[in-house]
């Protein structure tokens, strides 16, 4: 089976759906099977896939005429598509050349593909419309797409302390919001040691910020860009600090308490969705140094708190999504051959 992935992703419009279009790529080598990297952000894209797969740079995001152009010199037994230009003409487009699975986090365009996934924990609440042959749909957090370093260490215990001793501060690959700085003042007053992350996508000037920040805290704050060893610190976290992201799926399968923040309009719906979960302490958008203090706080102060949000993350995300989306991708093109 050959799969083509179209996805984007960078510094300007963020990393997650690189991340975990990457995830998905993986799983389909590990089972035998070929794919092909089709992005108009060729640079980040490189950084985020593995090195031996192929990339096709296309010039545009939201014109599907070179991508449908150059589909018909491939020989694609699916398309699987994670950019949010890929609207409802431009599904019909490439659905004409090959069988089409579609990721999407909303409802703000009606799909026509013949899988679709959604894997937020908002996703069965969505009103969806349909174009054509009603798709096999995945919805849920049973289908969400994680890394495998997360997927290998989603059944382990993390450490449950009485007394919490380390946290970890992600918002981001780019850090929109620019709010690692924040977060990490939050911390001043706290004896605790804080991963600080700078993400690949920050400047120097965002780093330099988070460097200033922690010199302003009397907490043992480090502060490090693109970690190798990332998932290791999320895991020894007894507290997780991160934007409403696609991160927000780690941290629950790793069973890390966690205080998120929306950030940007489509982060909203994965805010509200772990407030009504009671999944995490849920700050309200353009919230300040006093709120993150508040909930860090909070979470210090109340062990049973944070081990209740520990069962909660593994109840909601079991780590398996990523597996399930690659058999449901195979069923769709064992259905045309």
């Amino acid at each position: 089976m050959t799969v083509v992935i179209r996805v984007d992703g960078g510094p300007e419009i963020g990393y997650g759906h690189l991340i975990r279009s990457s995830a998905l790529c993986e799983e389909i080598i590990t089972a035998g099977q070929t794919v092909t990297v089709a992005t108009a952000t060729p640079e980040s894209t490189r950084a985020i896939f593995p090195d031996t797969v192929a990339l096709v740079d296309l010039p545009s995001r939201g014109d599907p005429t070179p991508f449908v152009e150059w589909l018909e010199t491939t020989a694609a037994d699916v398309v699987f598509t994670d950019a949010y230009p890929v609207d409802t003409a431009y599904q019909q487009a490439v659905r004409k050349r090959a069988p089409l699975a579609v990721l999407q986090d909303d409802a703000q365009h009606a799909v026509c593909a013949d899988l679709f996934i959604n894997g937020n924990l908002y996703a069965p609440d969505q009103n969806y419309e349909f174009v054509g042959n009603t798709p096999k749909t995945c919805l849920g957090t049973e289908y969400v797409l994680l890394r495998r370093e997360i997927r290998d260490r989603a059944a382990t215990e993390p450490p449950q302390r009485h007394e919490p001793k380390r946290t970890i501060v992600m918002m981001g690959g780019s850090d929109i919001g620019g709010l690692t700085p924040t977060a990490v003042r939050a911390f001043d007053g706290l004896d605790l040691r804080v991963d600080a992350i700078v993400g690949p996508g920050c400047s120097t000037a965002q780093e330099q910020a988070v460097r200033t920040a922690a010199t302003e805290t009397d907490s043992d704050v480090r502060v490090t860009r693109d970690p190798d060893d990332l998932v290791d610190r999320m895991l020894a976290a007894d507290i997780g600090v991160s934007t409403a992201s696609s991160a927000t799926y780690e941290f629950l399968a790793l069973g890390t308490p966690l205080v998120s923040i929306p950030v940007v309009d489509n982060q909203e719906p994965i805010a509200a969705a772990l407030s009504q979960r009671d999944a995490a302490m849920v700050l309200q958008r353009g919230d300040g140094e006093d709120a993150f203090r508040s909930a860090i706080t909070e979470y210090v102060r109340n062990t049973e708190l944070r081990r209740r949000r520990c069962q909660r993350g593994f109840q909601l995300v079991d780590g398996g999504g990523t597996s399930r989306v690659a058999a449901a991708i195979r069923d769709i093109s064992n259905q045309h051959t």
